[in-house]
C-alpha cells in the first residue's frame, strides 16, 4: 500500500463501531433498541424517540443515489490525479431517509443518476481505516 496523502477520519467513541466495521467490511449503522430506527451519524440518542441505547447493527449496504455532486477542485492533498471524481449521497434500502455519504468509484462521472442502485465496497487506504465507498450495483450472484 503506498501512502495514502488523503484526509482520514479520527474515529471518537461514537463513531468508533462504524470505523470498526468498515476495517472489517460490514456496514454498522447504529439502531435504536426501543423504537428500531436506524441512525446514521452516529448520536447518543436516537432523534426518533431519544432512546439511549443505540447498537451497531449490519445492514446491507444496498441503496439508490438520493443526491450527488461531481468535483472539478482539489480541495486538499491527494486527490489531484481524481478529479474529477463523484461525491454521493445514498439512501440505504433499510430504512427511508437512511442516507450515508461516499464517493462513487465505477462510474463516469457523466454517467451518475439520482436513482441509481448502488452497492458498498470497502477501500482500505492505511492499516487503520478502511473507507466505504459506493459503485453502481452489480447484478447476478
Amino acid at each position: 500500500m503506498s501512502e495514502y496523502r488523503k484526509p482520514v477520519p479520527v474515529p471518537d467513541d461514537l463513531s468508533r463501531p462504524y470505523w470498526d466495521g468498515a476495517r472489517q467490511n460490514r456496514l454498522m449503522i447504529q439502531r435504536c433498541a426501543a423504537c428500531g430506527t436506524y441512525v446514521h451519524y452516529p448520536k447518543p440518542r436516537c432523534p426518533r424517540c431519544a432512546g439511549d441505547v443505540l447498537t451497531p447493527t449490519p445492514v446491507s449496504g444496498r441503496g439508490v443515489v438520493y443526491s450527488f455532486t461531481v468535483s472539478h477542485y482539489v480541495g486538499a492533498p491527494g486527490f489531484e490525479s481524481e478529479v474529477p471524481y463523484v461525491i454521493v449521497l445514498v439512501e440505504l434500502e433499510e430504512q427511508a431517509g437512511l442516507r450515508i455519504a461516499g464517493n462513487l468509484r465505477d462510474c463516469a462521472p457523466g454517467d451518475v443518476r439520482v436513482g441509481m442502485p448502488v452497492e458498498v465496497v470497502f477501500e482500505a487506504v492505511t492499516p487503520e481505516v478502511t473507507l466505504p465507498q459506493f459503485r453502481p450495483r452489480r447484478t447476478g450472484p
